[in-house]
Formats: structure tokens, C-alpha cells, sequence
């Protein structure tokens, strides 16, 4: 799946949706509680919920695992995302 401009929130949430069907590795930078900047790149989404607004992605170098809520995600895949 392409992304050629910004996203809203809810446009957002269903790339990541798609990307967890199709496997797509993708890019996101989102805010840590600490107010730094997590910046995953090429990660596998694995899961997404929609009642905690939250995705998981897995590093395929690794394994590692990380949950990011959806709220704090302000790029994906170096196109910026709006509330």
C-alpha cells in the first residue's frame, strides 16, 4: 500500500490495519511518554486495537516487540499525520 500525501487519524489507523494484512514493513515516528521521539523503521505491524487505539510492531531484524498508541504518531512512512 502507497501513501502519497498526509493522513488524518482515522486514515491512519487503517493503513496500519492494511499493513497488518498485506505485511508491509513501514516507518513511524511517534512521542514517548517522556516526550522523546521513537523512530521504527522498517517494522512489520502485527496487530492493531481499536477500542485502546493502540498498534503492535515487530522488528524482523530481531524480534523485538513495541505497542505505540495510535494517537502519538505523527509520521508514517515520512508523510505526516493530522488529528
Amino acid at each position: 500500500m502507497n501513501i502519497k500525501t498526509a493522513l488524518y487519524y482515522k486514515d491512519a489507523q487503517q493503513f496500519l490495519d492494511a499493513c497488518v494484512k498485506s505485511r508491509e514493513l513501514v516507518t513511524i515516528k511517534a512521542l514517548k511518554s517522556d516526550g522523546s521521539i521513537l523512530q521504527l523503521d522498517g517494522w512489520q505491524v502485527t496487530s492493531g486495537h481499536w477500542t485502546a487505539r493502540t498498534h503492535n510492531f515487530r522488528n524482523p531484524a530481531n524480534g523485538q516487540l513495541r505497542k505505540v498508541r495510535d494517537i502519538l504518531i505523527f509520521k508514517i512512512n515520512n508523510h505526516p499525520v493530522y488529528l
